[in-house]
């Protein structure tokens, strides 16, 4: 029985581990080939680890272990030149692109009189920026095509402020209001577009911000790790990156057709809280 999206040709950013693996996986086992993109090496601007070399090339492994045609490309999706050359490789390998995966993310804050502009211009231009360029590049072969599948990662604090984390926050407004007015621009061209925006996810990232809140508290990792992946949520459950690829697979097929321009929450009932 065909997969959900089989044979379609994905690019998905931020790739080599947490959600970004989990999106090649889940769209992968779902018939999906892969293009798994991620800068792989450690920006001196974030305050925890970043992916590797060695697990970009895992997650295109484990993608072809699947039985699907896969690569792994490193790339700085906020450097233009190597987006379009990213994207022109793709092209040439796959010979289409029907999905985008805009899920490449970075965490973390300062209060605003102690952070840096390049802090600030580093926030939004991983979180949001590079949306803006990967569709930049991908939107011309999908309008050729007639079709196609954007999905960009937001997040809870699109919606809602966190103190400390003002840039973020911008950055992820940033992603919801690009969807709703990219999804009216391209609908023409029977292309969907559309957000999942999760609350705290069980992934390095998250791993990594809970022990820098930890140690600025002076309090056990494991208390800022309970707080944030299960008290934040009023389902009490952890979000676990699958949770997420679920509904980006959902996005990502012809199941959702006829929606466009919407953000998906996935937060464990966080937003219900008043």
């Amino acid at each position: 029985m065909p997969g959900r999206v089989q044979d379609k040709v994905a690019i998905v950013t931020g790739a080599a581990h947490g959600m970004g693996r989990s999106h090649c996986l889940i769209l992968a086992q779902e018939g999906a080939h892969i293009a798994a993109v991620d800068i792989a090496r450690d920006q001196p601007q974030a305050s925890y680890r970043m992916a590797t070399q060695d697990e970009l090339s895992s997650v295109a492994k484990e993608v072809q272990a699947l039985g699907r045609r896969a690569v792994g490309i490193r790339c700085d999706v906020t450097k233009s030149n190597e987006v379009q050359q990213m994207v022109e490789r793709v092209v040439k390998e796959f010979g289409k692109i029907d999905i985008l995966v805009n899920n490449v993310g970075v965490s973390g804050g300062a209060p605003v009189t102690e952070m840096t502009e390049e802090y600030w211009d580093f926030m939004l231009a991983v979180n949001l920026k590079s949306q803006f360029l990967c569709c930049k590049y991908v939107l011309p072969h999908m309008i050729k095509q007639q079709s196609g599948k954007i999905i960009n990662i937001g997040s809870v604090n699109g919606r809602e402020g966190s103190a400390g984390a003002t840039a973020y926050c911008a950055a992820k407004g940033g992603v919801h209001l690009f969807t709703h007015a990219l999804a009216k621009e391209v609908a023409p061209y029977n292309i969907n577009v559309n957000c999942v925006a999760p609350c705290a996810v069980n992934t390095p990232m998250l791993q990594g911000v809970a022990q820098g809140m930890a140690e600025r508290a002076g309090i056990k990792v494991e208390e800022v790790y309970d707080y944030m992946c299960k008290s934040l949520h009023i389902l009490g459950r952890e979000i676990l990156p699958e949770d997420v690829s679920k509904a980006v697979l959902f996005l990502a097929s012809e199941e959702s057709r006829n929606i466009d321009g919407l953000v998906i929450y996935v937060d464990g009932g966080h937003l219900m809280v008043p």
